[in-house]
Parts: structure tokens; C-alpha cells; sequence
């Protein structure tokens, strides 16, 4: 009995010295410890931007749910200002002038630790910041930092559900954005070295090596695919008339039809000055010619103003499709494709033609897209 008494005794006095509790907030904070170094395993595992904030969404929705947040990026190769906005963590359409941006890197390049939008409001000025971030509903403000400085800014709101944050939230919250900071760069980084700076399509160099992947799934999986190779009509005499500044609207524009007409899992690159590919995943002739026409009229469609008049552009394609059978290489295939644009320029552009190695492909070619293209 003794024993246990002293026990007790002993017990009581960790209690009474508050020992017990901070036992009980050790634990808990090495739980989250824990979660935190198994999250940032499985994050450095992604590779683009947009899965690594899919990755954090789903691990705050585990915990909590903030009203607002916002993500401002600025990639290198002095792109403009990315901005992944959300409500109640599903994707908003709501944009913050990146004035506010500027504002607050400076001040975590001055000062690197988190701060309450309060707080930076009254540091950097009440009057500098608008009823239009107000309105957003700002809280904490974390900065993400990196090789060269900070590089982005996460906005994050009040919680839906709770009272204001606790100091363990927020020490979560302060290290996955750590961690998000680090892979998100790496990302980047990787992003501008397989992209074009002007369009943000794929580079040419890229497009080739995932080419020469999808053959060999195509030969390996007995499937099909599919190449469009395309270039804008009399894109010279366009930049002569209308200026290459006008020349870079028509590219850029184009990139844009061209992410917008085609699916997630299509490769869709810069080839070279105007010239485009699109490597089509998982399709027949049938589906590689419908792609193609659909790219085609959208192009068709774009209207171009400049000083007061309105400009269109055309283009003209050539298909390829990737069979399982035989060795074909990716030069061969683009080769092909070429010939098949060639086709398309020489009969008088502005349309789509299928490179066809025989008669009874032109003739099945003739028989099913006749009435169609």
C-alpha cells in the first residue's frame, strides 16, 4: 500500500505542477508531428502544381474547413501572377489585385513569419488595402518561400465550422505550407523547363519524348493514338501586314483554343514558330479526325481586334494515326503527319487531311469523312 500511496502522491504533485498536461499536449503535438512528415512524404511524390493543391485541399478537408484561401503563385521566367482561389475549399472564381500580392511579399521578404492580415494592415497601412480583399474575408497569411526568396503568398480565411484557430492548427498549417512551399517550386521549376514562355504549351523536345512513350504503349497495349500536326495559314504575311506583337496575340490565343478543345490527358505542344502539335491519346481515325476539326473551326472562329479592326486566322492540319502494328518510330510518325499538312496547305487550306500509306485507306478515309470534313 505503500508503494501505490507514494504513487499517487507522486501523481499529484505532476498534476498539480501542470507536468500532466503538458504530457498530454506533447503527445498531441507529436501526432501531429507525425501527420504532418507522412503528408509531406506523399506530397513531394506529385510532380505538377495542380496536384499538389489537390493534395493539400483533401488534407484540410480531414481537419477543417476555411472559408476562404487563395494560393498567389509567381512561377519563374517572370510569368504573371497564378492565382488558385477557393470557398469552403471548391474553386472560386475570385481574383485579388496583385498590387495586394506585392505588398505583402515585401513584407515577408522584410519578415518571413506568418501574420494575421490584421496585423499586416496595420504594419504596412490601413488605407493600402481595399474593401475588395476585405470582402474575401482574410485571416492568417502565410508566406511561401524558396531558392531566391518568396515566391507566393497563401491567404487563408476564418473557419466555417469552430472558433478562431488554435496554436496547434496553425503550427500544421505553418509547416504544410512549408513543405508545399519546397515541392511547389520544384514543380515549377520542372513546368517551365518542359513549357514554352509564350504560349505555355509543351516544348517541342517534350512532345517527342512523350511521343516516343505512347508508341511503345500502343505496341505493348495493342492500342491506338493519334498525332496533329498544324500551322497557321500565311501566319508570314500576317506578322508583315499587322506587326509580330499582334503575330504573338494570334499564337497565345491559338494555345488557348487549343488547351480548351482538347482533353487533359492530350499533349498539346509548340512545335516551332507558328507550327502545333497535339499528340491525341486513346482514339480511332474517327476520333482523331473529329479533334482535328474541332480544333480547326475554333481557330476559324477567333476574332483578333486590332486598331479598330477585326482579324481571323486560319489553319491547316495533318493527322497521323499511331497503330500497335510494326516498329514505326516518333520521327516517322511526325514525318508522315507533315505530309499529311502538306496535303492540307496545297489543297487550299484551312482544313484536315489523314496521311493514308494506300488506296483502300483513301478510299475508307473518302467513304467515312466525305460528308464531314
Amino acid at each position: 500500500m505503500t508503494g501505490s500511496s507514494d504513487i499517487l502522491a507522486q501523481f499529484n504533485r505532476l498534476e498539480q505542477a501542470g507536468a500532466i498536461d503538458t504530457l498530454g499536449e506533447l503527445r498531441r503535438e507529436n501526432r501531429e508531428l507525425d501527420r504532418i512528415i507522412t503528408d509531406a512524404a506523399l506530397m513531394v511524390s506529385y510532380t505538377d502544381v495542380n496536384s499538389m493543391l489537390s493534395f493539400v485541399i483533401g488534407r484540410l478537408l480531414d481537419h477543417f474547413i476555411p472559408q476562404f484561401l487563395a494560393f498567389l503563385v509567381h512561377p519563374p521566367r517572370g510569368e504573371k501572377l497564378r492565382q488558385y482561389c477557393y470557398r469552403n475549399l471548391k474553386e472560386s472564381e475570385d481574383m485579388i489585385d496583385p498590387l495586394y500580392y506585392n505588398l505583402m511579399k515585401e513584407r515577408f521578404t522584410r519578415n518571413p513569419a506568418p501574420a494575421t492580415f490584421a496585423e499586416i494592415a496595420e504594419e504596412l497601412g490601413q488605407d493600402l488595402f481595399g474593401d475588395d480583399i476585405r470582402s474575401l474575408g482574410p485571416d492568417q497569411i502565410y508566406p511561401m518561400a524558396g531558392i531566391g526568396g518568396v515566391w507566393g503568398i497563401v491567404i487563408l480565411g476564418k473557419k466555417v465550422v469552430g472558433d478562431s484557430w488554435t496554436e496547434l492548427e496553425m503550427k500544421y498549417l505553418d509547416r504544410m505550407f512549408r513543405f508545399l512551399s519546397v515541392s511547389m517550386q520544384n514543380g515549377l521549376h520542372y513546368e517551365s523547363s518542359i513549357t514554352d514562355p509564350k504560349t505555355g504549351l509543351f516544348t517541342h523536345d517534350y512532345f517527342v519524348r512523350h511521343l516516343d512513350e505512347t508508341v511503345a504503349l500502343c505496341q505493348r497495349h495493342k492500342r491506338t493514338a493519334g498525332i496533329l500536326m498544324m500551322d497557321v495559314d500565311h501566319f508570314k504575311k500576317f506578322n508583315d501586314t499587322w506587326g509580330h506583337v499582334t503575330g504573338d496575340v494570334v499564337l497565345m490565343r491559338m494555345a488557348k483554343v487549343l488547351k480548351q478543345t482538347t482533353r487533359a490527358e492530350d499533349c498539346v505542344a509548340r512545335f516551332g514558330g507558328e507550327e502545333f502539335s497535339v499528340l491525341i491519346s486513346e482514339c480511332t481515325t474517327e476520333g482523331l479526325m473529329t479533334a482535328a476539326e474541332r480544333i480547326r473551326t475554333a481557330v476559324e472562329a477567333l476574332r483578333i481586334h486590332v486598331d479598330g479592326q477585326v482579324l481571323s486566322v486560319t489553319i491547316s492540319i495533318g493527322a497521323r494515326l499511331i497503330e500497335p502494328a510494326g516498329d514505326t518510330g516518333s520521327l516517322m510518325l511526325i514525318g508522315d503527319a507533315d505530309k499529311a499538312l502538306y496535303v492540307s496547305k496545297s489543297e487550299g487550306r484551312n482544313r484536315s487531311s489523314l496521311y493514308m500509306s494506300g488506296l483502300l485507306d483513301r478510299a475508307d478515309y473518302i467513304r467515312t469523312f466525305k460528308n464531314t470534313i
